[in-house]
C-alpha cells in the first residue's frame, strides 16, 4: 500500500531480531486458528512470526504481506523447516484469494498501517468477502492511551531493552514519536542498537513508519460499514474484559 514506505520500514533481515521478545500473542492466534476447523488466512503475515507456529500446529493456513522482502524471508524460513506455505505479496485493502476462509487474522496491529477511513472500510469489506458464512475475523490494536498521546513530540525515549536471541547481548530500542491528533496518526522513527560484550554499540538499525489509531466505538462503526453485524472486543490475549486505555483491544467479528 502506498501509505507504508517500504524503503523506510524495518528491513526483513532484522525483523525477527526486532521482535524476538514478542511471544505473548502467538499462543492466542495459534489457538484461535486451531479452533476455526477450516482454512485460515493471515493478513500482514510478515516473516511468519505467527504463521509458522500455526502451520507447525497442523493448521491449513495461507498468508500475505504487502512487503515482498518479508514474503521472501518467510519462504526461506519455511524451507529451512521443511514447510511450504501458500504465501504471496498482496495489499489487504484489495486482494483476491482462490478460496474462502473460516478465520482471517490481522495480528500485531497490522491493521493500523491502513491510514484512512476509506481504506480501513475497504480492507474490512475485502476480508469479509473472503470469509465463509459464519466465518470469523480476529485482530488486535492498541487503544490510544491518553497518557501517551500527551507526551511531548520529538523526544527520543528508550522503549525497550532485550537480549539478542542468539548471543544474549543487549539490544536497545529507541523511539521518537510525533502525534498528529487531528488525523489520528502516530509517526514513529526508531533506532535499534546492538551492543557488544563490553556494552559498546556495534550496529544501529533505523526505520520509520506511521500508524492510524482507532477508538473503540469508531471500530464498531467501521465493522458495521463493512457489513459485519456482530463483534466483540476483549482487553488482551487472556480474554479479560476491555476496561482500561492501556489494554490491548482484541477484536472478533463474525460474518452472518
Amino acid at each position: 500500500m502506498e501509505q507504508l514506505d517500504i524503503e523506510r520500514y524495518v528491513k526483513p533481515e532484522v525483523y525477527d531480531l526486532y521482535y524476538s521478545w514478542l511471544t505473548a500473542d502467538i499462543p492466542f492466534y495459534v489457538a484461535r486458528a486451531r479452533e476455526a476447523r477450516g482454512p485460515v488466512l493471515e493478513a500482514g503475515c510478515g516473516t511468519g512470526r505467527i504463521l509458522l507456529p500455526t502451520l507447525q500446529a497442523g493448521v491449513d493456513i495461507d498468508g500475505f504481506d504487502i512487503h515482498p522482502g518479508m514474503i521472501e524471508m518467510l519462504k526461506k524460513k519455511s524451507a529451512a523447516l521443511g514447510l511450504s506455505p501458500n504465501v504471496s505479496v498482496a495489499d489487504m485493502r484489495d486482494f483476491t484469494m482462490p478460496r474462502k476462509y473460516a478465520l482471517i487474522t490481522i495480528p500485531f496491529r497490522a491493521f493500523m498501517h491502513v491510514l484512512t477511513t476509506e481504506h480501513q472500510i475497504a480492507t474490512l469489506r475485502c476480508i469479509r468477502e473472503h470469509l465463509v458464512p459464519n466465518g470469523t475475523l480476529v485482530f488486535n490494536l492498541f487503544y490510544p492511551s491518553f497518557d501517551k498521546m500527551v507526551q511531548p513530540d520529538g523526544e527520543q525515549i528508550l522503549e525497550r531493552e532485550f537480549p539478542h536471541p542468539e548471543t544474549g547481548l543487549t539490544i536497545a530500542m529507541y523511539t521518537r514519536r510525533t502525534t498528529d491528533r487531528t488525523n489520528q496518526l502516530l509517526k514513529i522513527e526508531r533506532e535499534v542498537v546492538e551492543s557488544d560484550a563490553r556494552g559498546y554499540a556495534t550496529v544501529t538499525h533505523r526505520d520509520a513508519f506511521s500508524m492510524r489509531w482507532t477508538w473503540r466505538f469508531e471500530m464498531e462503526l467501521l465493522l458495521k460499514a463493512a457489513g459485519f453485524s456482530r463483534w466483540a472486543v476483549q482487553g488482551g490475549f487472556e480474554g479479560q474484559p476491555f476496561e482500561r486505555d492501556t489494554d490491548e483491544m482484541v477484536w472478533t467479528a463474525w460474518k452472518d
